[in-house]
């Protein structure tokens, strides 16, 4: 498409582009992994391109010099990935707009060697994925170079020769996989309202001029092909009418050139079909019913005045703009639009100058977003490659569950899908992870993944043979962190636990509860993964307790939870023992009383001993109350202590000591 929005004769303008899957691959001696093809007819060869991508704004950017000019309308230079991932897409045909004249010096239009690699190197990329390529002379209709009127014819002639000579001698050992276009929307550039429309069957006189010249140039370029030798013999090209729009081709003052080889020639049409939704800036982003009437005309007279005669048509040029984010109904204009493309076996190349928003929202045609190499809208896209017959899109695509390194996806079945495919965002590329080859398999679970990480991406397609649904809307998620590791007891009181564990790198904080019997009750919550214990407090007393924990990690829409740990059993002490006391004594014994430990399983007694306390009685009762000890020293002061114990199925836990009690036995 032409940088100046075009006019409304524009919108229905169908640029003959080569084939819709415009012939993608130049095919050089130095390319492999294309097929050889030769000796295919024109529709032969627009019966296989499929759909095509433009690289616009690109190769015919006109400002700067040289191979630098590539970018000069700020577009990144053009990679094999970018080709990479339109062939993945599902295009099969690049057209490659190029601007020639300001890479030319003297006045024979020397075209610059490195210009010319340059574009060799891009049209390489394409062989390589097998391909078709359409190459042109695009953005050279001036008074510089080539202007379609007959002030301008011999200059005009001179110009499309040299250059057509010489790009087609550059490329002649290239099979039919590369396509020639002649030109690019001929017309009268500057011209008012004559540049971009005139009544069909009454043409005003200077654009009935510029038809001839153009007729006299499509014919000057044709010859110069088929002069050029080696496989330019057997090269499909394509031609343009006026403005490469419908009326231009239909008008009965189009001629298509004489041709050496027979029928070797494609109609070339530009369709930004309706104009007032696809192309206006100031029409209509509502892709009703009734502008369909509009691109039925479009593939009707396509068919009546080109297809019933025997002449392939390619539209080089179609596309919607996108106004204002009007996903849906560009989606719905995709899938009438290229569903009658396909019904009237007419390829379509989409134009693509990799402007999604901008100010002029008739210019805004960006589909593949050179930088990350994925798409604007996706579902446009998917909609221009399989606009009808295709596979309905899957439903209920969403996350089942989450653990720290995996992710389980679900959705609906599809019934038509013979399986899907399942991909992830990595890195701002979205990369196939699965393909589930039966349609009755409806979760997958994406493993590998890192704990505590937000924002995986995730969609899916259904597809069955080569046809393939629209990708789903995203999903994302983020994993868990880890489970908490090293939960133990560091130490306990009759009435407190005090638990511990490993700081959980993956977290935000932790979760612990304790069960009570019947269910797991919250017992708290700690906010910072650096605390690494917790001490529960009014317990019972001689009591066994379960706790566990586990970490949670906060997102900015919600926490999500780790696994919970094994739970943690743990006992608190038995109370200390009260009223201990002197019950009596006598010359060699102690009777000492306590109260009864209700906490208690039974009682140690120690008595101190030189420089230590030392073991006197273990009482396994809790209901004994009182202890003799005997063999002592008549007249002679004791110190004694006492605790309780509680007997667990594991081991024994023990309560505080008492106070010291002295105790004096009589003389």
């Amino acid at each position: 498409m032409s940088t100046a929005k075009k006019s409304f004769t524009a919108i229905v303008t169908v640029i003959f582009v080569l084939a819709t899957a415009i012939l993608a691959v130049c095919i050089a001696p130095s390319a492999s992994a294309a097929t050889t093809i030769t000796g295919k007819t024109a529709k032969q060869i627009t019966a296989e391109m499929g759909t095509g991508w433009n690289l616009g704004n690109t190769l015919d950017a006109t400002g700067g010099w040289g191979v630098n000019s590539e970018t000069s309308w700020g577009n990144p230079k053009t990679t094999k990935a970018m080709i990479d991932a339109v062939k993945k897409q599902g295009f099969r045909t690049v057209r490659l707009p190029v601007s020639w004249g300001n890479h030319t010096s003297g006045t024979n239009y020397t075209i610059d060697s490195a210009w010319l690699k340059r574009v060799k190197e891009v049209v390489d990329y394409c062989i390589s994925n097998d391909m078709y390529v359409i190459l042109n002379i695009h953005h050279d209709t001036s008074t510089q170079y080539y202007y379609p009127s007959s002030t301008y014819k011999t200059q005009s002639v001179k110009f499309v020769k040299s250059i057509w000579t010489q790009v087609a001698k550059y490329f002649k050992d290239y099979d039919q996989h590369l396509v020639f276009e002649t030109l690019n929307e001929p017309r009268l550039v500057g011209a008012g309202k004559d540049e971009w429309w005139f009544p069909v069957n009454n043409p005003n006189s200077a654009v009935l001029d510029s038809i001839k010249v153009i007729n006299t140039l499509n014919q000057t370029a044709v010859d110069a092909i088929r002069s050029a030798g080696g496989k330019n013999s057997d090269r499909c090209i394509m031609v343009p009418g006026y403005c490469a729009s419908i009326d231009g081709c239909t008008t009965s003052a189009f001629k298509l050139p004489t041709d050496k080889t027979s029928n070797r020639l494609i109609v070339s049409v530009h369709a930004y079909t309706p104009y007032n939704f696809a192309l206006n800036g100031s029409g209509t982003s509502t892709f009703s019913d009734n502008l369909k009437s509009e691109v039925d005309y479009l593939f009707n007279t396509i068919k009546s005045k080109l297809l019933d005669k025997g002449v392939p048509v390619v539209i080089g040029e179609t596309s919607a703009s996108n106004k204002n984010g009007n996903s849906a109904e560009r989606v719905k204009w995709a899938k009438y639009y290229f569903g009658k493309a396909k019904t009237y076996g007419v390829p379509c190349v989409l134009w693509d100058n990799n402007v999604y928003n901008g100010n002029d929202k008739g210019e805004c045609h960006g589909h593949l977003n050179r930088k990350t190499l994925g798409w604007y809208d996706k579902n446009f896209v998917d909609a221009v490659i399989h606009p009808s017959g295709s596979l309905s899109a899957v439903n209920g695509f969403k996350v089942k569950g989450q653990s720290s390194t995996s992710v389980t996806l679900q959705w609906n079945k599809n019934t038509a899908a013979g399986g899907y495919i399942i991909e992830q965002q990595i890195n701002n590329t979205w990369k196939k992870i699965a393909d589930i080859k039966n349609n009755t398999t409806t979760t997958y679970t994406v493993k590998g993944l890192k704990a505590g990480t937000a924002n995986y991406k995730f969609r899916m397609k259904a597809y069955k043979g080569t046809a393939t649904s629209s990708y789903t809307s995203a999903v994302s998620t983020n994993t868990n962190p880890y489970g908490v590791g090293g939960f133990k007891v560091k130490s306990q009181s009759s009435t407190a636990i005090t638990l511990t564990w490993n700081k959980g790198t993956t977290a935000s904080g932790y979760v612990i509860e304790r069960y009570d019997g019947s269910k797991w009750v919250h017992v708290a919550r700690i906010n910072s993964a650096s605390t690494t214990s917790y001490t529960v407090r009014s317990l019972k007393a001689g009591t066994s307790y379960q706790f566990k924990i586990r970490a949670f990690k906060s997102y900015s829409d919600k926490n999500q939870y780790g696994t919970w740990s094994t739970p943690l059993k743990a006992n608190t002490n038995p109370y200390g023992v009260g009223g201990f006391n002197v019950k009596s004594t006598n010359k060699t014994s102690v009777t000492l009383g306590w109260n009864k430990g209700t906490s208690a399983s039974g009682y140690v007694i120690e008595r101190y001993y030189g420089s230590k306390w030392v073991h006197v009685a273990r009482i396994n009762k809790a209901s004994t109350t009182s202890y003799t000890v005997r063999s002592l020293k008549a007249g002679t002061k004791y110190q004694f202590r006492i605790r309780a114990f509680k007997s667990y199925p594991e081991k024994n836990q023990y309560g505080t000591w008492s106070k010291t009690l002295t105790a004096t036995t009589k003389k």
